[in-house]
């Protein structure tokens, strides 16, 4: 009976430890997200700035392609945030986990 509630409460643990670390590495994450998310909008926008000085009636392109940039900026945010979180998560859980087991 105690190797069950010990269990529980080393499954519970875990459980804890998992989304604490979770929740950490999201709000770490939010900064190099935006990083990359600037930047990929600031490129995008420099391809139309680019692509409108070389073709005839700029303007219209311009627009065009500056709306179509956004959107596909945004379109990747949240892939962005996922690929920069994850391994941040899992070198927070593997770190905290590996000096749960070194105190034992």
């Amino acid at each position: 009976m105690d190797k069950n509630i010990y269990m529980d409460q080393q499954k519970r643990k875990d459980l804890n430890l998992r989304l604490g670390n979770l929740i950490l590495a999201i709000s770490l994450a939010t900064v190099p997200t935006a990083i990359t998310y600037g930047t990929l909008s600031i490129h995008g926008l420099n391809i139309c700035r680019n692509l409108s000085n070389q073709v005839n009636q700029s303007i219209k392109i311009q627009e065009k392609c500056d709306e179509a940039a956004w959107n596909t900026t945004k379109s990747y945010i949240i892939l962005i945030g996922f690929f920069i979180t994850l391994p941040t998560w899992m070198w927070f859980y593997l770190s905290m986990k590996k000096k749960e087991n070194n105190k034992k």
